[in-house]
């Protein structure tokens, strides 16, 4: 059963990281650990089965971009390449919810 709270942190979630990854006094690095953050706590036993499997789907592509590098400090973000942290924050943002009712 969904769970509006779920789909309503969903839409805060998404919110931020639009907000995240248009400003530009963020550096990239910046930019991809702070997209992850948004979604930390979502409440993914709350979402429809399909939406669990969307979400987890683009932060398993997220992980095999991390999965290059040892992160083990925020600071390690830095080491990565411009590509890489990109990709991840295109794939955070593409996470967009379904639309409300």
């Amino acid at each position: 059963m969904a769970d509006e709270a779920a789909y309503r942190q969903w839409r805060e979630s998404a919110k931020a990281v639009k907000a995240i990854a248009a400003d530009d006094s963020l550096a990239l690095w910046e930019k991809a650990r702070k997209v992850n953050q948004a979604y930390a706590g979502l409440a993914l036993e709350g979402l429809q089965s399909k939406h669990r499997h969307k979400v987890l789907a683009a932060f398993g592509k997220v992980n095999s971009v991390f999965a290059k590098y040892t992160i083990n400090s925020f600071d390690d973000y830095q080491q990565m390449s411009d590509g890489d942290l990109r990709e991840i924050v295109a794939t955070v943002r593409a996470l967009v919810p379904p639309k409300a009712k």
